[in-house]
């Protein structure tokens, strides 16, 4: 029984083979080949020989599966349903085919017409199963072509990506019918149509995408502003230009300023203008402490004022320095500017000119027509002096003063026969220690005026400066004090010394803050003198007496009294009592933390 069994699955197994030989000795036929004159894919869609020609494309149609393609191929195959494109190299004369389920199909090209193939045409080659079964099974087809720009856009047909382009032509084969087709490429907005695929010559489809970028302009009040968008610089403010759509990051940056950002949602093809405010300064401050005093202080080649000064609301970031004096050597020094902070620089010039071996002044004369001068008179320390030339002035609550008091009154000619030099600052802390060996002040610091002396304490110190000096020095009087608060023969006619705006010129007790500043740090007068009005109250050379009515020449004040003059209001008094015109009066022994003085130099 076993033996049955198996000479029955033999006879199957035979019967299998000989019916799969029967099936591979079938034979594909061809049915046709042939130049397709209207298709361009060899052009559009080339591949190149080992000699960097263009091939010719064969396109074999043939429902089922092609397994190998042997003759001069460039490979690979490519595969587009039932239909397979074979690279073949110019001059090319046959091919072999090799399926899955016949027997190989040797074509000879001179059998149809086609005497060797030729670079960059397309070729069509028809195969039939032995039912009569070709491809295309459909009705028919024919070749469409779309040319689009820009070059690198997506083309898809039917839903299909075609393969890219380099010269932006795409061309295939397609049944006849409608068909679709969309364009796509970034930046642009995409475009869909349709089109109908018939026999004869077909019009290629021409495709323009249309810019779908949006257009950005920005401001900003502040000059010379760098612009970001999206963390890449583009250039300088005002900007414009154009961008994708979406979302994006706008910035604007300055050194020493704050930067601003934006962020912005673009649509496609909107306009869009960006303003950005004022961008606000990054500030720190610079104190500059130079001997000797007064010295110009020169911050990126531009003159800010003099030594010892803090110089406020400078931009962060690096600045150049110079300190310079005349008859002095010029320092120069790098400075780095932080935020919020006051960085120091100091240091003490040295001298171009001769001086006297105890390094006190030399006796040179007054009279060089110098309208500045500066006398040395201890280690480093000098005293800056102005010129104020000889004239005639009103004494007293003139027309420009507000609210008058008696002791003001009456206005009265006065005039000054004699040139004098005046100090352009307050004694300060600094100068008083040089000469004294101490400091009575309440408010310390070298560069604050010297306070809390008393007219006698004056006295003593200008005693022993001259001394040291040659020189003499003294108080001046009161009609020297007001002539040269006024402005001399500069005079403007402002009520307080130097202006009429006593923020200006003064540290008085609505901006002072309770205490002395560094002298030289408010605006100078006409003459350039600092300090007149407001900071420490100076005493003057006068015994205090009544303004008599008559015209003086050269006064000197009463001949006998216990009080002193004082002029020029100070830290902790109000805008009206710092009047250039208003007098004050105390005992010469009387000492407080706003009396201070100023000197003056006589040939």
């Amino acid at each position: 029984m076993l033996v049955k069994i198996n000479m029955k699955k033999s006879l199957l197994f035979l019967l299998f083979v000989l019916h799969t030989i029967v099936a591979f000795a079938q034979e594909l036929t061809v049915k046709s080949f042939k130049l397709a004159e209207n298709d361009i894919s060899a052009q559009t869609q080339p591949r190149k020989d080992l000699n960097d020609r263009n091939c010719a494309l064969v396109k074999v149609q043939y429902v089922g599966v092609i397994s190998e393609v042997e003759g001069n191929v460039v490979k690979p195959l490519v595969n587009h349903g039932n239909e397979t494109w074979v690279y073949m190299p110019q001059g090319s004369r046959q091919l072999k085919l090799l399926t899955q389920s016949y027997l190989p199909v040797m074509v000879t090209f001179a059998d149809y017409g086609v005497e060797k193939l030729e670079s960059n045409r397309t070729y069509v080659l028809v195969l039939v199963k032995p039912n009569g079964q070709t491809e295309p099974v459909d009705a028919g087809g024919n070749f469409y072509a779309i040319s689009v720009q820009p070059k690198d856009a997506k083309v898809t047909v039917d839903g299909v990506l075609q393969e890219s382009s380099s010269d932006a032509e795409y061309s295939a084969m397609l049944p006849y019918g409608t068909h679709t087709y969309k364009v796509e490429a970034g930046g642009y907005i995409s475009k869909s149509g349709s089109f109908s695929v018939s026999s004869g010559d077909m019009a290629p489809i021409n495709v323009s995408l249309v810019s779908a970028l949006s257009t950005v302009s920005v401001t900003c009040p502040t000059p010379a502003v760098s612009l970001y968008v999206d963390k890449k610089s583009v250039g300088n403010v005002p900007w414009s230009g154009s961008l994708k759509e979406g979302m994006h990051l706008i910035e604007v940056k300055k050194n020493g300023y704050r930067s601003q950002q934006k962020t912005i949602q673009l649509s496609q093809q909107q306009k869009l203008d960006v303003s950005f405010g004022e961008l606000v300064a990054i500030l720190g401050n610079l104190s500059v402490n130079y001997k000797p005093f007064g010295a110009d202080v020169y911050i990126d080649g531009k003159k800010l004022g003099q030594s010892p000064r803090v110089f406020n609301g400078l931009l962060v970031g690096n600045h150049q320095v110079e300190v310079r004096k005349d008859g002095y050597t010029t320092d120069k020094k790098s400075v780095t500017i932080s935020e919020g902070q006051t960085m120091s620089i100091s240091g003490t010039l040295a001298s171009n000119t001769a001086s006297s071996s105890n390094g006190c002044a030399s006796s040179s004369s007054l009279s060089s027509g110098n309208n500045v001068i500066s006398i040395p008179v201890k280690n480093g320390i000098t005293i800056d002096m102005i010129k104020v030339e000889a004239g005639t002035f009103m004494m007293g609550a003139t027309s420009e003063m507000q609210n008058p008091y008696d002791d003001e009154k009456p206005v009265h000619q006065v005039t000054l026969t004699n040139d004098y030099y005046i100090g352009k600052y307050e004694v300060t802390q600094a100068l008083w220690q040089s000469v004294m060996g101490s400091n009575p002040s309440y408010f310390k610091g070298d560069n604050l005026p010297v306070e809390n002396v008393s007219c006698d304490d004056c006295q003593e110190f200008i005693s022993k400066l001259n001394r040291m000096t040659g020189r003499t020095f003294r108080l001046p009087t009161e009609a020297e004090w007001e002539y040269a608060a006024r402005g001399g023969k500069k005079s403007r006619g402002y009520q307080y010394s130097g202006s009429s705006n006593i923020s200006d010129v003064a540290w008085y007790d609505g901006n002072s803050g309770s205490k002395t500043h560094p002298v030289g740090t408010k605006q100078a007068n006409e003459l350039g003198i600092y300090d007149m009005t407001g900071n420490v109250l100076e005493w003057c050379q006068d015994r205090y007496s009544s303004y008599l009515s008559s015209s003086q020449t050269n006064p000197i004040g009463a001949n006998s009294g216990s009080h002193r003059v004082r002029r020029g209001g100070s830290w902790d008094y109000a805008a009206v009592y710092c009047r250039s015109s208003y007098r004050y009066s105390d005992r010469p022994d009387r000492r407080n933390g706003d009396l201070g003085f100023r000197l003056v130099l006589s040939e």
